[in-house]
């Protein structure tokens, strides 16, 4: 087909022109088609005939193929009458071979070939890369922070923490708060100065970033460990050795972090981005999270820690809780927001037209990043150049407006709601997005988890590639473990997806992460995160009893154990029991059905593991720790009410016959169940609570 319109671009390395030499597969076509295969305007005509007599000199001749093809019938083999082509074997192969080459430019053989640490590194070297493609540049903010990690910030204002309960640290650098309203450009700019920084600071400072759409998230255990790792490899590298013992620190004492805080004589930067991602009801408690659980540790002469976040959140609220300093982002200026424009439309060798810029300029959404980057996206995308100034004017001046004018536009134009709604819906309840390779099975499990065979609806590749061209404008990619992601561009269009799909309906929310808990079991491609997920969507869905059983089943054996610790400790009975071996104080076993199965202790060296982490308890001779303090005991209402004549299994909830002895070598009697001193202490410490779970 000729094509009718199109941006010409003379220095496009990536342009190749297809040309038909001649007029075969004209004459035999039905006339019914011509106009599929020639744009029937006279002036349409004489433009492509003049590009063609053009086209040779301004354009290298490795960028222009001419070709032939002939009519040979058609066929309704498909229900639908299609032209049948001959003579493209040569087309197909030109086109492949033109199209390898240009992303072999782009992405040489030894792309992945650097020094990065570990994968996050090059995954969040990506996204930060990505992230600053059109940096605004915002001088006086940048300086701000450059200022706070050198130690130059006695002129700014310090806001003393609220509560007076910050830990007692003479001479520790306050925090650094970069607030503003979603889309004010706090990532952006975050991920210029970490990129900058890392250049200007290498072997002066350690520096360690974590923003949550740039990798792996798995809470504050995955940020912590890094930093320490971080922490560890500079100790290292630079033979530091502990003061207290005189030999190399260690990864896994308690003291780790404030000791090698202490050690280490250069600045410690904390970059924390995010964390407040999917958090959009403000329920969580951040000062169980990193940083603040463990600032104590942290703060320092030489600390400095700058985090993001939204304006009057939960997570603003709690750094108020500790003395710091705020950093609010300007609205941009008409210099910026032009500045912006010129930069976006000259990397698609584009550019307004000056009515069109001041258009554009002279919107009020404009001072907001996130606005002008939806604008100049959506103009991109356009296509007609003859209508940009009626396109500019229809706008609306606020982020929402503009977001629900494009919404619209996009369900119109892709005419299938319930394919649009599944996929948003789905991605909305996800905490890390969606994986790209996995898109297409999600959604044909999804859109047919109620319908017979008969009537099943067909989700393909094609199906999935036109919906993603529609809605990309609100989508971004992330690298997770050498895997390509789908998720938000920002939060201000999750927030206005949630309330339009999800309308905080939570029959609906629980019925969508139990289908994604099932998916992830079944059906995923990618097993290493599967487990995870699983996890995380039970949670979500308050799915407890599915939770708790997963992990109880030996497909739930492999689940990490840290994770296992977070999702059970949250889930545990917070009962205090009464005197030992009564109805309010029952000892936990597990049948010898269920012990064999699991291949607990007896059957594995005499060691038990914990029920709860599932770490390995030593024997009960060990004197390390009082025996008692390591059983697992329950309530009644995670026992039986005729505890002395009867158990119930822990894993089957079978009722036993209780044993008469503390414990038996017969095969064939239920076992004594632990759980480790940790999961003891983290239950209470200095009272024995149930090991039971909380399933409410």
């Amino acid at each position: 087909m000729e094509f009718i319109h199109g941006a010409f671009r003379r220095n496009n390395p990536n342009a190749f022109f297809l040309i038909r030499k001649s007029e075969n597969l004209l004459k035999n076509l039905p006339e019914k088609y011509n106009d599929k295969f020639r744009d029937k305007d006279e002036l349409s005509q004489k433009q492509v005939k003049e590009l063609k007599s053009q086209l040779s000199e301004i354009i290298s001749p490795e960028q222009i193929f001419s070709y032939d093809c002939s009519y040979n019938g058609l066929d309704s083999s498909t229900g639908r009458e299609r032209v049948k082509i001959d003579g493209l074997q040569e087309f197909e192969e030109r086109t492949k071979s033109f199209l390898s080459e240009a992303i072999r430019k782009w992405y040489p053989e030894n792309f992945n070939e650097d020094n990065s640490i570990n994968i996050e590194e090059k995954e969040m070297n990506t996204f930060l890369l990505n992230k600053t493609q059109y940096y605004i540049d915002r001088s006086d903010e940048y300086s701000t922070l450059f200022k706070y990690i050198t130690g130059d910030h006695k002129d700014f204002m310090l806001i003393k923490d609220k509560l007076e309960t910050e830990p007692d640290k003479r001479n520790s650098q306050p925090l650094m708060a970069l607030s503003s309203q979603p889309g004010g450009g706090k990532t952006m700019l975050l991920a210029k100065f970490v990129l900058d920084i890392e250049e200007k600071m290498k072997d002066k400072a350690i520096i360690y970033c974590y923003f949550a759409e740039g990798t792996y998230q798995d809470g504050s255990h995955f940020i912590l460990t890094n930093l320490q790792l971080k922490l560890l490899k500079y100790l290292d590298d630079n033979n530091i050795k502990s003061p207290k013992t005189n030999e190399r620190f260690h990864f896994g004492d308690d003291t780790f972090l404030e000791d090698a805080v202490a050690a280490i004589p250069i600045p410690i930067i904390i970059i924390v981005d995010g964390l407040e991602k999917g958090d959009l009801h403000h329920k969580r408690n951040y000062k169980n999270e990193f940083p603040f659980l463990w600032l104590s540790s942290l703060l320092s002469n030489h600390t400095y820690i700058i985090i993001s976040t939204e304006l009057n959140s939960n997570l603003y609220q709690t750094i108020r809780n500790y003395s710091h300093y705020v950093l609010e982002p300007k609205l941009l200026t008409s210099e910026q927001r032009s500045s912006y424009i010129d930069m976006f439309f000259h990397s698609f060798n584009k550019i307004l037209e000056s009515e069109q810029k001041s258009l554009l300029i002279d919107n009020k959404g404009g001072e907001h990043p996130i606005y002008l980057s939806y604008v100049c996206e959506n103009l991109r995308q356009f296509g007609d150049y003859s209508l940009v100034t009626k396109r500019l004017k229809t706008y609306p001046s606020t982020l929402d407006d503009l977001l629900n004018f494009l919404l619209n536009e996009a369900y119109e134009i892709i005419d299938n709601r319930p394919l649009t709604d599944a996929f948003f819906k789905l991605l909305l309840i996800s905490d890390i997005g969606l994986i790209e390779s996995d898109m297409v099975n999600i959604l044909q499990h999804y859109l047919n988890r109620n319908i017979d065979e008969n009537n099943r609806i067909d989700v393909n590749q094609m199906i999935w590639a036109i919906l993603r061209r529609h809605v990309k404008i609100f989508l971004d990619t992330t690298w997770i473990i050498g895997s390509q992601y789908i998720i938000f561009r920002d939060s201000s269009i999750e927030k206005l997806l949630r309330q339009r799909c999800l309308k905080d309906d939570a029959n609906e929310i629980r019925t969508l992460h139990a289908f994604m808990a099932e998916f992830y079991r079944k059906y995923s491609s990618m097993k290493d995160i599967a487990t995870s997920r699983v996890l995380y969507h039970y949670e979500q869905g308050h799915l407890y009893q599915e939770l708790v059983t997963y992990l109880g089943s030996l497909e739930g054996r492999i689940v990490a154990r840290h994770d296992r610790e977070n999702y059970l400790r949250r889930r545990r009975c917070t009962n205090t029991l009464g005197s030992v071996d009564t109805i309010d104080n029952q000892r936990a076993y597990a049948c010898n059905v269920c012990a064999k199965k699991l291949k607990l202790a007896l059957f594995m060296m005499q060691k038990s593991p914990c029920i709860i982490c599932s770490k390995h308890i030593p024997p009960a001779t060990s004197t390390e720790i009082p025996l008692e303090k390591r059983e697992a005991r329950l309530c009644q209402k995670h026992g039986t009410n005729d505890y002395s004549q009867n158990f119930q299994c822990i894993f089957c909830k079978k009722l036993q016959p209780t044993p008469t002895g503390e414990s038996s070598t017969s095969g064939r009697d239920p076992l004594p169940l632990y759980i480790c001193c940790e999961c003891w202490l983290a239950g209470g410490g200095t009272e024995s609570h149930c090991s039971g779970f909380a399933l409410d």
